[in-house]
């Protein structure tokens, strides 16, 4: 099969630029090309050049081959990636003529057997159209979607209001006006092209740097609410190891001022608002999440967000195969009106596995628990440090549990973009068994990074699709504690291969800490309950079976409409 696979980012940058999906992309099509098929990558949005003093026309550049996949590139889009940036005009992601009659042209040379799109972000909703749409004797391309993410039906991808409350409703689409402070995508076109000040927009996207996710976590980097009301009563008692809830006059962490040294010091509490910027366990920022997909009114057209998911829905429907990576997932867009026949759940495969085989040397357990003297218990986080992963969330719970307690953990994190979050951890250092800061890691460390760990925690506080760390920790035996919101719970099953604590509950990750802590040995039962995760050959696989699905029942259908 000639295979095309889209995404914004450039799959030689793996997910150094476009975070796990485009890590999975990458492995993905290193495995199809190795099962034999011919395999071709187009990334776009986000390169721009500049003719007689403005954009110039909208083109697709084939780059060098790399390893054996041909790559080509959408050059000066009327469409921004990620999509973050293109939020204040979403009529462009519902049509861009320009765009699409590029991306038409090229699929009429290339004439592929399936289009697979990882994403929309840097393309538009008429894409899907024109892959299905005949040339001559080509019949079209049969089109699948992988949900990644949630930028089909929230344009800044997270639903996450705000960048900081979980949204459970669009009310059709009058809620996204107005959600996020965001550039002009035309003006933003304009400084990528070199015609315009580089202020506020930030410079053009060298081919491989990681510096658009940089730009993204500094944008987002803003405290986690829930828009949630409390709960009458919370349901179950705090834990006697977790502290009472702290009143303003009692908070003893407040935020560094610029340029404030803080590392392995405590900084006094000048006044009583200095407390202010930390919220009290009462209110929305600490309410938990559950995982629950509630009914929404329906798009709005007479909103232009309401239009715009409008068109992402008939566009999902429009496809031959639309593939949840989690359960959440398929229920989230089934409630909002993705056909079922469409539908289907497919969890993704890793190659974290074949690394932590290939470096077995390293992937080695822990010492075993001493009952009579139980050492120290061994926490790793690892991710991106903004307000989606939730390493605010483990701080919140660290600081709830009394010292005696948080003495029983050593406790390693591997933070990219984490210097904001590190003077936190700091002043919790002189009060842990250990702690071990490192602010970024390559893909290559997982296997150093989480040898000899106890327990990883993904702690998101929102419906994360399929976070590709759970699958890292469990390819290096490690059991995880994670929130049980979105895909987190299709893999990690309470008390066999790890723990789940309600999401955004910091109460209930400190009762959950506070138990291991109190019975370490439960830990050794746990890892005995791991197992790799599914590998990307096996996935590589059953993906080939969606696209020879698809391709075989589009042949029937045309042999059925000939015989009519």
């Amino acid at each position: 099969m000639r295979i095309l696979l889209v995404n914004w980012a450039y799959i030689w940058d793996g997910a150094a630029v476009g975070g796990g999906a485009n890590g999975y992309l990458q492995a993905l099509a290193l495995e199809l090309l190795r099962r034999g098929h011919e395999v071709v990558a187009l990334c776009g949005g986000t390169r721009f050049t500049a003719q007689d003093a403005r954009v110039a026309p909208c083109e697709i550049r084939r780059h060098d081959d790399w390893l054996g996949i041909r790559v080509f590139e959408v050059v000066n889009s009327p469409v921004l990636a990620p999509s973050i940036l293109q939020f204040n005009a979403p009529e462009d992601e519902i049509a861009a003529p320009e765009l699409e009659d590029r991306f038409a042209e090229f699929l009429a040379r290339l004439r592929p057997d399936a289009v697979h799109f990882h994403n929309l972000e840097g393309f538009s909703a008429g894409c899907v159209e024109v892959a299905q749409r005949p040339d001559g004797d080509w019949p079209g391309a049969r089109v699948i979607v992988s949900l990644h993410n949630y930028h089909t039906i929230c344009p800044q991808v997270y639903l996450m209001q705000g960048h900081t409350r979980p949204c459970h409703s669009a009310e059709g689409g009058r809620r996204c006006d107005g959600c996020i402070e965001a550039c002009d995508p035309r003006e933003e076109r304009l400084r990528r092209a070199g015609l315009a000040p580089q202020t506020g927009g930030g410079p053009a996207l060298p081919s491989r740097t990681p510096s658009v996710l940089g730009r993204l976590v500094r944008a987002i980097a803003l405290p986690v609410q829930n828009e949630q009301p409390p709960p009458a009563a919370n349901p179950t008692a705090p834990d006697p190891a977790a502290r009472p809830v702290l009143g303003p006059a009692d908070v003893l962490l407040p935020r560094p001022r610029p340029g404030e040294e803080t590392r392995g010091r405590t900084v006094a509490l000048r006044t009583e608002a200095d407390a202010a910027f930390r919220p009290r366990p009462d209110s929305p920022e600490w309410q938990p999440l559950g995982n629950d997909v509630r009914p929404e009114p329906p798009p709005d057209p007479s909103t232009r967000y309401g239009r715009r998911r409008l068109a992402m829905l008939r566009a999902l429907n429009r496809c031959d195969a639309v593939l949840a990576v989690s359960d959440f997932v398929h229920r989230k867009f089934e409630s909002l009106g993705v056909s079922p026949a469409r539908l289907r759940t497919l969890h993704i495969g890793t190659r974290a596995g074949e690394l932590a085989a290939r470096h077995a040397e390293l992937v080695f357990d822990p010492p075993p628990f001493d009952r009579d003297r139980p050492r120290p218990v061994r926490l790793a986080f690892m991710g991106y440090d903004n307000p989606y992963k939730g390493l605010h969330v483990l701080a919140d719970a660290l600081e709830l549990l009394t010292p005696e307690v948080l003495a029983r953990f050593e406790v390693s994190v591997y933070a990219l973009g984490g210097k904001r979050t590190e003077w936190r951890f700091s002043r919790l250092q002189p009060r842990l068994a250990g702690l071990r800061w490192f602010e970024g890691y390559e893909y290559r460390d997982i296997p150093w990074m989480l040898g000899g760990q106890d327990l990883g925690v993904v702690p998101s506080t929102w419906w994360d699709n399929g976070p590709q760390t759970v699958f890292e920790f469990f390819a290096c035996r490690v059991p995880v504690l994670g929130a049980a919101v979105g895909g987190i719970p299709d893999f990690v099953r309470h008390g066999e291969n790890g723990l789940l604590f309600r999401g955004n509950d910091r109460y209930d990750l400190a009762r959950t800490l506070a138990r291991v802590a109190r019975e370490p040995w439960t830990l050794t039962r746990l890892r005995e309950g791991v197992r790799p995760p599914k590998s990307i050959q096996t996935h590589a696989a059953e993906v080939e079976a969606v696209y020879a699905e698809c391709i075989h029942e589009a042949s029937r259908r045309r042999a059925a409409a000939a015989t009519a």
